[in-house]
């Protein structure tokens, strides 16, 4: 049960109170001696320490067990999803590799360097000059040169008109196929004026 909302809260309130006032009551009964104000204060205070601390306990245990319970949901959804990413990737490894390969005979048909080619399959990847430059070992200015040498041979504007030349095709919606004309299926002409049929 959730202690911290609800009916859950309303119960543990009840328990902290009733708990409260039974150990009180069995301070000042087996207390032969009559009690002082102070006393009784300084008793009363140090049971509510006592039920509060229990009551807190109580609150986190619930918060932590509900956390926990959350966060084995969280690492389930995650699993799924790289799952999923896996067989989607597994399914199209084939086309991948074809679309890369399609690239590259691109870019050198452009008559991009080796270097350039491998600048631009980053770029299309979507990795900035900075990026690129730490994982190529160069400088940014190198990187930002063979970028624009690139978008250079290739007559297009930049990052975005590189990555539109290879992937509009991919995302345009699929070509809507022509209703059918018919089901296969041969339909009686109707009959002449003034000529009747016969069952």
């Amino acid at each position: 049960m959730d202690w911290t909302r609800g009916r859950g809260r309303q119960i543990l309130i009840a328990g902290a109170v009733g708990t409260f006032a039974l150990l009180l009551g069995l301070e000042v009964v087996k207390e032969e001696e009559e009690w002082t104000v102070a006393e009784l204060l300084t008793e009363a205070v140090t049971i509510a320490l006592l039920v509060g601390c229990s009551a807190c306990v109580a609150l986190l245990s619930s918060r932590l067990r509900e956390q926990e319970a959350g966060n084995l949901d969280l690492r389930d959804k995650i699993a799924r999803i790289r799952e999923s990413n896996a067989q989607w990737r597994a399914d199209l490894a084939d086309h991948f590799q074809e679309l890369g390969a399609a690239i590259q005979r691109q870019f050198a048909a452009w008559g991009c360097t080796q270097a350039e080619q491998e600048v631009g399959l980053l770029l299309l990847k979507g990795f900035s000059h900075k990026e690129i430059a730490r994982i190529r070992g160069a400088s940014e200015a190198t990187i930002r040169q063979q970028a624009a040498s690139v978008y250079h041979k290739a007559e297009l504007s930049g990052r975005a008109a590189l990555s539109a030349y290879f992937l509009e095709e991919l995302l345009l919606p699929p070509t809507p196929q022509p209703p059918a004309r018919g089901d296969g299926l041969a339909r009686p002409e109707p009959p002449e004026p003034g000529r009747f049929t016969s069952d």
